[in-house]
C-alpha cells in the first residue's frame, strides 16, 4: 500500500498532485532546484530536498541526483508528473529496480512506446489508421523522396522519439539532394541532443488538421476506460495553449469508434495507468493515429471537469494494484471545459518572458467553474531556465457557449505585472467568431492572424456634445464585455501613476465644465507637452492591458497605430443635441440652447497641435454616426456594438 509519493517534477503540476495526494491521506516529498528554492509547494509536503543547480541537466534531468533524493525520503512511490522524466524508460526502471513503485506503465512499456514508429506498427497491425507516410524508420534521404512521391508534398519529417511539438521538419518542396540532406542529418543531430535519438519518419501533412485526443485509464486486471475526447487544435509552434473537452466537432459516433481504436491500442501494448492517445482528425472527418502520451497531460483537467474523476488518484489507486471500480458505461461527459495555458511570453512573438512577477491578481474561484493549477505567487521570479507556462486557467460550464462566457469573464479577471503574458491572446481567441462557432484547425493562429488580436483590439469614441457619445459608448463596451474609460477613469489611472493631469480651474466658467480637463486653452505649451505624454502613457498602458473603448479625442489620435483601433466619431443634429440635454441632463431649453453653443465655441478653441485637424474633419475617422438616426443610446450602441464584432470577426 503506497504511504509516501515523491513527486519527481517541479512547477503547478506539484501542486496539483499534491492535492490529490491530501485528499488520499498520503505523505509526499517534493524536490527543488535552485531557482524553486522559494516554491510555494515545499511547505505544503511533508518533506523536501534541494537537488542541485537550476539548470534542468544539472537537477530534474540527473537520475541518480533524483533517486538519492528518493532514498532519504523513503518514499515508496514516485510521481513523475509530465515533461523531464516522466517518460524516461531509463528513471522509471531505476525508481522499480530499487524497489519503489513508478505511479505509470512500467519500464517495459515505456522503452517500447517511447519509439513512435513501434506505436505506428501496432495501430496499423490492429486496423486503427495511421496518418500516411512511413510506417517504420527511414535510413537515408532516397525514402524521403519515395515517401514524397507516394503521398505528396508536404511531408513532415519527425523524430521517432521526440515530444512536446519539438522534432518536426516540414519540407514542402525540394531544392536540391545536397539540401535535403543537410535536413536530414541536422535533424538526426537535434535528435541525439534532445532525446537521445536521431531516428526519424515521415508524416504527410494533414491539412489543416484538427488535434483530438483521448484520455484513458488502465488497471492490471484488464479493464480500459475512455474518458472522452479533448479538442486540442489551438496551437503555436505544435505547442497547445488551448485545450477544451468534448471536442465541437466529434459526434457520439466518432467518440464511440474513438474509444474502440483506444481500447485495441491499449490492450496490444499491455499499457497500464494513466495515458493519452492523440489522433489527427482531417477537413473530411477522418481519423488518424499519431502517438502515444504515457503520461499525465498539462490538458488533464478538463477531462477531470467533465467526467468528475480525479485523474491522479487513480493514477496512484492503479500503481497501487486497485481495480477500476467503473466501466466504460458510467462514463458521461457532463457540460464543456476549457482550458487556457498562461505563459510567460510576449503575446506578439511568443518568445519567453522572463523576470519578477510584481502584481498577481488571480480570477474568482467560489462559484466552483473556475479552477486554476499554478505554483506562482507576487514576487515569483520567472526563470529562463524552464518552460514558461506560468499556470492554467481551467473553466467549466453547463455547455460550450456558457464555458467560452466563463472563460472570458475569469481571463479579465486575471491580472499579472512584471512579466509578459499571453492572457490577451487567449481573450482574443475566445472572442473570435470562427472559435466561438468551433470553427477552427491547427493553423487556426496563422489564419485568423490581426483577427485574433496578438493584441487587443481598442475602439475610440469622439463626440459633440450633446450628442450622447459618452453613454452610447458604455453601452457598447457593456454589449461587448470589455473595459470602458472616459476622462475620469484616465484621471484616476493617472494619479495612480503619480500623472500629472490638471483639473481646468476658472471660476467664470459654469460649475457644469469645471471638470473639463486640458486642452481647453488655458496651459503653456510646455505644460501641455508634459500633460500629452502623461495620458499617452496611461492611454497605451490601458490599452495594452485589455480590449477598451476609450472616450476623447486624445486616445483616438493616441491610438491611431495601434494594430487594431477603429475610430468612431459620433455626432447628432443641432436640434438632437438641444433634446438630449433637456432629456438626459435635465437643462431648460433655454439652458440646452446655451450649453450647445458655449461647447461649439470651446470646440473652435481647442488648441492643441492635432486638435483642430482631428476636431473638424471627419475624414479622419473610420466612421462618423448620427446618432439621433438610430433612435437613442441603447439602439445606436446596438447596431455599433454589431459593425465592430464584424471588424475585429469576434463572436
Amino acid at each position: 500500500m503506497i504511504k509516501k509519493v515523491l513527486i519527481a517534477n517541479r512547477g503547478e503540476i506539484v501542486s496539483r498532485i499534491l492535492r490529490s495526494c491530501e485528499k488520499m491521506g498520503l505523505e509526499t516529498a517534493v524536490i527543488y532546484s535552485e531557482a524553486d528554492k522559494d516554491a510555494s509547494y515545499i511547505g505544503r509536503a511533508t518533506e523536501s530536498y534541494n537537488i542541485g543547480p537550476s539548470a534542468p541537466v544539472k537537477s530534474y534531468l540527473k537520475i541518480d541526483v533524483l533517486m538519492e533524493a528518493i532514498r532519504k525520503s523513503g518514499a515508496d512511490a514516485v510521481h513523475p508528473g509530465y515533461g523531464f522524466l516522466s517518460e524516461s524508460a531509463a528513471f522509471a526502471a531505476a525508481v522499480k529496480e530499487a524497489g519503489v513503485k513508478w505511479i505509470g506503465p512500467d519500464p517495459s512499456i515505456l522503452e517500447s512506446i517511447e519509439s513512435k514508429c513501434y506505436c505506428r506498427v501496432i495501430a496499423d497491425s490492429m486496423g486503427v489508421p495511421v496518418t500516411p507516410g512511413t510506417v517504420g524508420l527511414i535510413h537515408g534521404i532516397d525514402e524521403i523522396y519515395e515517401t514524397a512521391e507516394r503521398v505528396g508534398l508536404p511531408i513532415l519529417l519527425k523524430l521517432d522519439k521526440g515530444g512536446g511539438g519539438k522534432g518536426i521538419e516540414k519540407i514542402a518542396r525540394f531544392e536540391s539532394p545536397t539540401v535535403t540532406q543537410a535536413v536530414f542529418e541536422s535533424m538526426q543531430r537535434i535528435g541525439l541532443m534532445a532525446f537521445a535519438s536521431g531516428d526519424l519518419y515521415i508524416e504527410k501533412e494533414i491539412l489543416a488538421p484538427r488535434h483530438i485526443e483521448m484520455q484513458f485509464l488502465a488497471d492490471d486486471h484488464g479493464n480500459v476506460v475512455c474518458l472522452g475526447e479533448r479538442e486540442c487544435s489551438i496551437q503555436r509552434r505544435y505547442q497547445k495553449i488551448i485545450e477544451e473537452s468534448p471536442s465541437p466537432v466529434v459526434s457520439e459516433e466518432d467518440r464511440r469508434k474513438l474509444y474502440s481504436y483506444t481500447e485495441k491500442i491499449v490492450r496490444s501494448t499491455k499499457y497500464t495507468g494513466a495515458g493519452t492517445i492523440e489522433f489527427l482528425r482531417n477537413d473530411g472527418g477522418d481519423y488518424y493515429f499519431m502517438e502515444i502520451n504515457a503520461r499525465l497531460q498539462v490538458e488533464h483537467p478538463v477531462s477531470e471537469m467533465v467526467t468528475g474523476l480525479d485523474i491522479v488518484e487513480w493514477q496512484i489507486r492503479i500503481a497501487n494494484g486497485e481495480k477500476l471500480p467503473f466501466s466504460q458505461n458510467d462514463i458521461s461527459l457532463k457540460g464543456h471545459s476549457i482550458e487556457c495555458r498562461i505563459y510567460a511570453e510576449d503575446p506578439k512573438t511568443f518568445k519567453p518572458s522572463p523576470g519578477t512577477i510584481t502584481k498577481l491578481v488571480f480570477p474568482d474561484i467560489k462559484k466552483g467553474e473556475v479552477r486554476i493549477e499554478h505554483a506562482i505567487w507576487e514576487g515569483y521570479r520567472v526563470s529562463p531556465f524552464y518552460d514558461p507556462m506560468l499556470c492554467k486557467l481551467v473553466v467549466w460550464g453547463a455547455d460550450r457557449h456558457a464555458a467560452i462566457a466563463n472563460m472570458i469573464e475569469a481571463l479579465g479577471q486575471f491580472e499579472i505585472e512584471g512579466v509578459s503574458t499571453n492572457i490577451i491572446t487567449d481573450m482574443a481567441i475566445m472572442r473570435n467568431k470562427n472559435y466561438a462557432a468551433g470553427n477552427f484547425a491547427t493553423n487556426f493562429l496563422n489564419n485568423e492572424g490581426i483577427n485574433i488580436g496578438l493584441e487587443n483590439y481598442v475602439v475610440t469614441i469622439s463626440r459633440q456634445f450633446g450628442s450622447l457619445g459618452r453613454p452610447i459608448a458604455r453601452k457598447m463596451a457593456e454589449l461587448l464585455g470589455v473595459e470602458y474609460y472616459d476622462k475620469d477613469i484616465l484621471q484616476g489611472v493617472a494619479e495612480v501613476m503619480n500623472l500629472p493631469v490638471p483639473v481646468l480651474e476658472n471660476q467664470d466658467v459654469d460649475a457644469e465644465y469645471t471638470k473639463i480637463r486640458y486642452p481647453a486653452g488655458l496651459a503653456t505649451e510646455d505644460e501641455k507637452e508634459k500633460i500629452f505624454a502623461a495620458q499617452e502613457k496611461v492611454i497605451l498602458h490601458l490599452a495594452e492591458k485589455k480590449s477598451g473603448i476609450f472616450v476623447g479625442r486624445r486616445a483616438d489620435y493616441i491610438l491611431r497605430n495601434h494594430a487594431n483601433h477603429f475610430s468612431i466619431y459620433i455626432y447628432a443634429s443641432r436640434e438632437a443635441r438641444k433634446e438630449n440635454c433637456i432629456r438626459y441632463l435635465h437643462m431648460s431649453a433655454e439652458e440646452a440652447e446655451r450649453a450647445v453653443d458655449e461647447l461649439e465655441e470651446m470646440r473652435r478653441s481647442y488648441s492643441i497641435n492635432y486638435a483642430n485637424a482631428y476636431s473638424v474633419n471627419l475624414e479622419n475617422k473610420d466612421i462618423s454616426v448620427d446618432s439621433s438616426l438610430f433612435g437613442g443610446v441603447d439602439e445606436t450602441a446596438e447596431a455599433l456594438a454589431a459593425l465592430i464584432r464584424r471588424k475585429f470577426n469576434l463572436a
